[in-house]
């Protein structure tokens, strides 16, 4: 191995259009087959506009230099982000991911990291780099999400990266975000659309769309069902499953894993259910697909069946998801406390309930207007303001010409 010595490595100023202060010094890489080299760099410290004089361009430098030049430093793998990735991430980390993690996360690294990162060298990726990277993808035009996907997925190769002693330290965790912009909601179907969805519909599909609706169930969770998780006595659903793509695992939360109280319509549902399938046994799925041998695949069902049926009757587009939306805010404006609607949804936090799925309907904005106009005809009606707001507002809560 080569001998270790501190360094102070050396600059000099490239005289560019926009002259820039360079770099170099010596750093020990281990090779593929375990020995070590050492080779030099060369790195870009700023502007001479940032630095005006060598010396501080050299303090720049030195800033650099204090990682190599520790005396617990080990000489970095040289390994690309894509070997890594295929060699050490999918095999060690992605498999204690839960299904639908691990899918999305090989999205992201299919359409967005690899092709982007794939041949860099993990160690040579700074945070600059980083945070150009995380830039462009804003002004590409991506949903900010979906920017804040790919972000944590790479963090999280780098992670992993630091947890195996590939690299000292993560440079994507200090990128930043653009301001997440306001939050747009879909529409959710009307009541009377609601129900001429579910009337257009053949069984077993009519009872899905109004089990999800009335008990606020994820599809995933629904699907997953089984004639033992039925609590007649209790009258109850219990949530102890979710499937995703036909793999079966626990709910996502410990939250999630809960019983749903039922009422007499989600009742006498599941009992016309229940004697559509006498043959059914304990451990069956309350939806199997039509061979039997595992529930319905969600997606397939979005499209050949909700979708179809929702463009047919000319309502409002609706999700799986957007269905236990439709629950939600039901709740809410039937004055359901918060709690009660974060625990039957199974959330983590009541925060996540208000702000992402109770919507504003015409109804409820409606019925604001009206109270407020409500109030001032009260005080219109007191001794001291009768001479003043009652002239101005009417009985019907409108502004007077």
């Amino acid at each position: 191995m080569a001998r270790r010595r501190f360094q102070k490595g050396h600059v000099r100023l490239r005289q560019t259009k926009n002259p820039y202060w360079e770099g170099f010094y010596w750093e020990d890489i281990r090779l593929q087959d375990g020995t070590v080299a050492r080779k030099q760099r060369a790195i870009n410290l700023g502007r001479k506009a940032e630095f005006p004089t060598k010396q501080l361009a050299e303090r720049k430098l030195a800033e650099r230099l204090a990682e190599v030049n520790d005396l617990d430093y080990r000489p970095r793998p040289v390994i690309t982000i894509r070997d890594f990735v295929e060699s050490v991430y999918r095999k060690l980390k992605l498999p204690t991911k839960k299904h639908t993690t691990k899918h999305s996360y090989s999205v992201v690294l299919e359409h967005h990291i690899l092709p982007a990162w794939g041949d860099r060298q993990m160690a040579e990726v700074s945070e600059e780099d980083v945070q150009a990277f995380i830039n462009q993808k804003t002004s590409s035009g991506l949903a900010w999400n979906t920017v804040r996907n790919i972000k944590s997925v790479l963090s999280a190769v780098f992670a992993a990266a630091v947890k195996f002693k590939h690299l000292r330290s993560n440079p994507v965790r200090s990128a930043e975000l653009s301001p997440e912009p306001p939050a747009v909601q879909p529409d959710l179907l009307s009541d009377k659309e609601l129900d001429r969805l579910a009337r257009s519909l053949d069984e077993p599909y009519r009872t899905m769309v109004l089990l999800i609706s009335v008990t606020g169930l994820r599809i995933s969770e629904l699907l997953a069902l089984r004639w033992k998780n039925v609590d007649w006595q209790r009258r109850s659903l219990w949530v102890r499953e979710v499937v995703h793509d036909g793999e079966f695992e626990r709910p996502k939360t410990h939250r999630s894993l809960r019983p749903i109280r039922l009422g007499t319509f989600d009742l006498a549902l599941l009992k016309h259910l229940r004697k559509r399938t006498p043959e059914a046994k304990e451990d069956d799925w309350l939806f199997p697909n039509s061979r039997g041998a595992a529930p319905y695949r969600a997606d397939n069902l979005l499209e050949k069946v909700i979708r179809p049926a929702v463009e047919k009757l000319g309502i409002t587009r609706t999700t799986w998801h957007l269905l236990r939306h439709w629950h939600s805010t039901v709740l809410h404006e039937e004055g359901v406390p918060i709690k009660v609607a974060q625990e039957r949804l199974g959330h983590s936090r009541a925060e996540t309930t208000m702000k992402h799925y109770v919507h504003l309907t015409s109804q409820a904005d409606e019925s604001a207007a009206q109270i407020a106009a409500r109030r001032l005809r009260a005080a219109g009606r007191s001794r001291h303001w009768r001479g003043s707001v009652s002239t101005i507002v009417s009985r019907k809560g409108a502004v007077q010409p």
